[in-house]
């Protein structure tokens, strides 16, 4: 079976000679994305004299692959610089510049630098020809410091000390070539393993002069045009300033990465990453001993006087920084010495350590939108804009943790809960269980009076979830056009019997913000904001956009429309709102600016980015086991798998009932089947399902169930994964989420055809294409189609899989998924080959082939546009340039573990071979490919296989055995729903009885061989068509010679014409014996 993670694309074909089942691209509850495209290619030959070997990292300059220097023969490092870095002439003179000046530099612990190069691409089809600047350099084997300290911590101090002077020398020995670094943190040393004798390690510093780099020569100034260049955790305050630049800057940072090599801490950590670099302008660094206690105290003296803020006040040199270390004396070059400071006590191991530790203990309020009294639809925004701001109101001061908007409507959902003032002690027991919530806010509002006279009431009761009991009944009346001012009443009120601080007038304003100003946008946005929480995205969409109109400078809106168009699979339009609301987000607090953050680099798979900024939200609020699995969903995304089991094993660490979330089981399922293991990803995915339930979570379960379905998919049970995903439509639909079903039913219908179930896979397809356009979901609907379209041509329905080929096409191309598009011009060439149209079907598939492998790095499509492009160079009779495009796409599947796909093009290998006259081979491959199949319990592929099989033993003379192998497949396919199956283990039949039957049984086989022609040829199955002629034409040659004359003509000129040049031969040959 294949492996596959829940929203990795792929595309593959599933038949030898026939049609294609194709995989869905699912982007649903589970966020996997693909990882973003690179810019070579394994074996990729760059400008003329690199070939590209492996991609090794992605940075903040570019890419780095290993290559080799075909020229020297040797290897190098390869680094691609980003297009925005190199755009003009000015900036590509400038490298040069640098790269001349960083050649001065030859030390053991300086990555050398070889050149400066230009690769130039030229898209298919006229598309503008660009270039790729990159770097060569020295190749070094190790990690980087950044992932050591990652991965292991803290270092020890005489550990620290071996690599810090390793490291000063770097400095150094850079500085006395007038250059200066500017950007040294951990992510730019490289740790790389020597002899132990030798220390063990060796510390190499990269990129000097080349992360936008600064010269001794130049005037110093830190930035161009405005623009302040380095990572903001390791910059200097002068840098964060703008201020000239001089080797006490780098000084600073060496300071900063030898305090996170001790303590395995940051000094300054704030929300975002222009407040972490900020932070050092207004507060001094905190003692090292703060963090470890038992650091000797000479560490304390060398690395605040290195992170002094004035830079005269710093080390002149990094070794005098390392000699003060070794001696272990206080540094007197300080204004003042720096008095010992008393160790503080060690904290408790079993204690979280930082900001976070106090956001354990946070309660958790859900505000339950107010009921309208009135029965004046036209009132109803009120209820999500008045609980949308109780929200806002109370979660100011980050002492409350809020369950989110859409939690709630969800929680309502799943229990059923009345629109009720208050609630039974047993029903808030439940909603204690659904979601952790301890208080509750729940109430009315009544509107009386017409427009400037309008007069609101509201009254709020909140609960205790625990015990029942009502802690506050408040009322409070106002003008309807002073909404704000209401709130803010009520809201010092509940604040002031929860114990919570007043607000500060900063405070109240981000309140405010929290819906726009203008009345008519304010009820846009909740209206919205309500049609997004019933998961109608279509309307959610409608209101943003206007809301947007109205306030363009209104965050919130812009977020809420990036999830909206998220939802209806809108990449490109939710990555620019997405954008949007991330450059708008200044005036957010803390902990929504970094969701906002967070979310854009997600919509951008900028990794790191979201990686950086989902790790900040989840240690400053560990409360909070939705930041937690975002960021391991992130992790998995980008890869780090490793670091994604960490952040799994850190939330099982959370007190209970916290740790015992199921959206933990679900993120653990997700990690695991990102590394193939599926016996784990079903374990935690049952788990998961399992505690959602346990809890009336019907979404969260139904979601699980995806995860445990691919699971089963994978471990060969697709009968099991259809009962898991027909559950999990049912729990989708039953919450309203078309949406999720929708996503749902792809997955069924693919297990469906694991089954052989064919005609019910269709069904669901259909089911899914209604749903996804009920919601406006084009993208959705999109992938739908592309699958489908594979199915409709194991079906026979040829004409209605171009249909959903070309329909799949242009919407990919409307939304800018280029990548699917292309294989949905796969799907078309396949298409066309079936039908008989071989030179445009070799077009497509040759365009989509190639694109599939420069342009997008998608293995999957280029072996599923390979294997096709294969079968269709098999049937023009070019038999070496199929054999070239069947191994190649044998290689790729099996590079990539699909079994399924493996068997499919072993066996059109093994047709291949029959061609070729080499039975022998053909056979042995066959029996490959039926093993294959026996142990993924396919029936189909089990019966098709032993067909070809049939037919390797007829060439070899075996005729009982080759009996034996057709009756094991007419028992396991011969009554399958896949006509290209059927149809083969029929000619097949038919080619025996034409080698050895007798004169009934070449006459019952012609007859059926006469009406296989004719269905074939009513479905526009040109080739099958063609071969079912033949075969019944070589079956009558001795009893009906004139007609059989006759026809072979006529079947001899339509096999030259559609260039079928193996059955052109042996209709001549049949032509030329007497």
């Amino acid at each position: 079976m294949d492996r596959k993670s829940p929203k990795v694309p792929q595309s593959t074909a599933t038949l030898t000679r026939g049609g294609a089942a194709v995989e869905p691209t699912l982007s649903g509850p589970i966020p996997v994305p693909p990882p973003p495209r690179q810019a070579f290619s394994e074996g990729t030959e760059v400008a003329g004299r690199y070939r590209v070997e492996r991609f090794l990292s992605r940075g903040g300059m570019g890419e780095v692959y290993a290559a080799e220097d075909l020229s020297l023969h040797e290897p190098v490092a390869l680094k691609t610089i980003r297009p925005e870095l190199a755009a003009t002439p000015e900036a590509l003179l400038r490298f040069k510049r640098e790269l001349r000046l960083a050649r001065r530099v030859t030390h053991p612990n300086v990555c050398r630098v070889f050149d400066i190069g230009e690769h130039e691409v030229v898209p298919q089809e006229g598309g503008t020809p660009y270039r790729i600047v990159f770097l060569t350099m020295e190749l070094l084997a190790g990690r980087t410091l950044h992932e050591q300290l990652v991965r292991h911590g803290r270092m020890p101090p005489e550990q620290v000390l071996r690599l810090a002077e390793q490291m000063a020398g770097a400095l150094d020995a850079a500085h006395a070539a007038q250059i200066i670094h500017r950007d040294f943190k951990p992510g730019n040393v490289m740790l790389v393993p020597t002899p132990p004798a030798a220390g063990g390690l060796r510390a190499v510093v990269t990129d000097f002069g080349l992360a936008r780099g600064e010269l001794l020569e130049g005037d110093g100034s830190a930035s161009r045009e405005g623009h302040i260049v380095g990572s903001p955790s390791y910059m200097s305050p002068e840098q964060v300033e703008g201020l000239p630049l001089s080797p006490a800057s780098d000084i600073y940072s060496f300071g900063l990465v030898l305090f996170e090599m001790v303590t395995g801490q940051r000094p300054f950590v704030a929300d975002t990453p222009t407040a972490t670099s900020l932070l050092r302008l207004r507060q001094a660094p905190p003692s090292p001993l703060e963090f470890v206690p038992e650091l000797a105290l000479s560490w304390e003296e060398v690395l605040l006087r290195c992170l002094e803020r004035q830079p005269g006040k710093r080390f002149s040199t990094a070794s005098e920084a390392m000699a003060a270390l070794r001696s272990g004396e206080p540094t007197p070059a300080l204004v003042k010495p720096t008095p010992a400071r008393k160790r503080p006590p060690a904290k408790p191991s079993s204690e979280p350590s930082g900001t976070g530790s106090q956001r354990l203990a946070r309660r958790v309020v859900a505000v339950l939108a107010p009921r309208n009294l009135m029965a004046r639809a036209e009132l109803s925004w009120l209820s999500t804009a008045l609980a949308e701001l109780l929200s806002a109101e109370l979660a100011m001061g980050e002492q409350l943790r809020l369950l989110p908007g859409e939690g709630v409507v969800q929680m309502r959902r799943d229990l059923l809960l009345p629109e009720e003032e208050g609630f039974a002690a047993a029903t808030l027991q439940r909603i204690r269980a659904h979601s952790g919530v301890d208080l509750v806010l729940t109430g009315a509002y009544l509107v009386q009076g017409r427009e400037e006279a309008a007069r609101l009431r509201l009254n709020l009761r909140l609960q205790e979830a625990t015990t029942g009991e009502t802690l506050a009944h408040l009322t409070e009346v106002g003008a309807e056009g002073e909404l704000l001012e209401l709130v803010s009443r009520v809201g010092t009120a509940l604040r002031k019997r929860l114990g919570l601080a007043p607000l500060t007038t900063e405070q109240a304003h981000g309140v405010r913000s929290a819906m726009p100003a203008e009345p008519e946008a304010a009820r846009l946005y909740a209206e919205g904001l309500a049609a997004l929480r019933v998961h109608d995205a279509a309307t959610a969409v409608e209101r943003f956009e206007r809301v947007v109109k109205h306030e363009p400078a209104f965050a919130p809106a812009h977020s809420a429309l990036a999830a909206a168009l998220q939802y209806l699979y809108q990449e490109e339009a939710a990555k620019a709102a997405a954008r949007r609301a991330f450059e708008l987000s200044s005036s957010l607090s803390r902990e929504e600016r970094l969701l906002v953050s967070a979310r854009h680099h997600e919509a951008q798979a900028e990794w790191p980015q979201a990686i950086e900024a989902y790790r900040t939200l989840f240690e400053f609020f560990p409360d909070n086991v939705e930041y937690g699995t975002a960021l391991v969903f992130a992790q998995v995304s980008a890869g780090q798998n490793r670091e994604a089991q960490s952040t799994l094993e850190a939330l099982r660490r959370l007190p209970a009932p916290l740790s015992e979330d199921a959206r933990i089981e679900l993120a653990a399922a997700v990690a695991t089947s990102a590394t193939a293991d599926f016996i784990a990803s079903r374990r935690h995915a049952e788990a998961a399902v399992s505690r959602s339930q346990e809890s009336s979570q019907g979404q969260l379960a139904a979601s699980a169930l995806i995860m445990e379905a691919y699971a089963a998919r994978n471990l060969g049970e697709p009968l099991r994964a259809v009962e898991l995903l027909e559950e999990s439509e049912r729990l989708f639909l039953a919450g309203g989420d078309r949406g999720g079903a929708a996503r749902s039913m792809l997955v069924h219908a693919m297990a469906l055809i694991d089954t052989g179930r064919l005609l019910e896979a269709e069904r669901v397809f259909v089911s899914a294409i209604e749903a996804a356009r009920e919601i406006k979901g084009a993208s959705l609907e999109a992938e739908a189609l592309l699958c489908a379209g594979g199915l409709s041509c194991r079906l026979g329905h040829l004409s209605e899989g171009l249909k959903r080929a070309s329909g799949a096409v242009e919407l990919f191309r409307q939304r800018g998924r280029l990548s699917d598009m292309n294989s949905s011009t796969i799907l078309k060439g396949m298409v066309r080959r079936l039908m008989g149209g071989l030179d445009e079907g070799r077009r497509l598939l040759e365009e989509g082939s190639h694109a599939a492998q420069v342009l997008f790095e998608d293995g999957y499509a280029e072996a599923w546009g390979r294997y096709e492009l294969g079968c269709l160079l098999m049937d023009l009779g070019e038999l070496a340039q199929s054999r070239q495009q069947l191994e190649r796409a044998l290689a790729l599947r099996r590079a990539r573990g699909l079994g399924a796909f493996v068997a499919e093009t072993e066996l059109a290998l093994a047709c291949l071979s029959l061609e070729e006259g080499r039975a022998q081979e053909a056979l042995a491959v066959a029996e490959s490919a039926l093993s294959a199949y026996a142990a993924l319990k396919s029936l189909d592929g089990e019966g098709l296989a032993n067909a070809v099989k049939a037919r390797a033993l007829m060439a070899l003379g075996k005729a009982s055995a080759a009996r034996e192998a057709l009756e094991r497949a007419r028992t396991l396919a011969g009554g399958s729903e896949d006509v290209f199956i059927a149809a083969e283990v029929q000619l097949t039949g038919a080619a025996l009885v034409r080698r050895d039957g007798g004169p009934s049984e070449r006459e019952e086989a012609a007859r059926q061989m006469q009406a296989l022609a004719t269905r074939a040829a009513r479905d526009g199955m040109k080739r099958v068509a063609l071969e079912a002629r033949l075969l019944r034409l070589e079956l009558q040659r001795e009893t009906k010679a004139a007609t059989v004359r006759k026809e072979l003509l006529s079947l001899q000129k339509e096999a030259n014409r559609l260039g079928y040049r193996g059955l052109l031969q042996r209709a001549t040959a049949l032509l030329g014996e007497k």
